[in-house]
């Protein structure tokens, strides 16, 4: 199961997991990956995804429930990676998950307007 000691504040969290797909990258290539590889595409694709998001810390909440809908889906991908990878790339992933399956049963907190707020915001889309 996740153990993560670590507190991150609520915004704060697309940096993390930012910040732990370029350690697996670059880990991956060190290892002998290439660009090309899917390891290393797929992973840089989703830096790409979570950056260019209007809002990445609610996509990465919605990415993480989406991995991890349940405890067993959990174990099912950490024992698959396991399989798969070992040393420095297994342990990002290790981390990784961890923090996505923390993230997956969190609520999400969201910020009450006030109706003048709501009236901009309902205007700037109908426009």
């Amino acid at each position: 199961m996740a153990s993560s000691s670590e507190i991150i504040p609520q915004e704060k969290y697309a940096e993390k997991i930012i910040d732990i797909l370029k350690a697996l990258v670059y880990s991956a290539i060190c290892q002998g990956f290439g660009k090309t590889s899917f390891l290393v595409r797929d992973h840089v694709k989703y830096i790409k995804k979570i950056r260019s998001n209007n809002d990445p810390e609610l996509h990465i909440r919605y990415t993480a429930k989406k991995l991890f809908p349940n405890e067993e889906e959990y174990y099912e991908r950490v024992q698959k990676v396991h399989t798969r990878y070992e040393g420095d790339i297994l342990n990002h992933f290790d981390e990784l998950y961890a923090l996505y399956y923390k993230l997956s049963k969190e609520p999400i907190h969201r910020r009450k307007r006030t109706p003048i707020e709501a009236d901009n915001i309902l205007a700037d889309l109908l426009i």
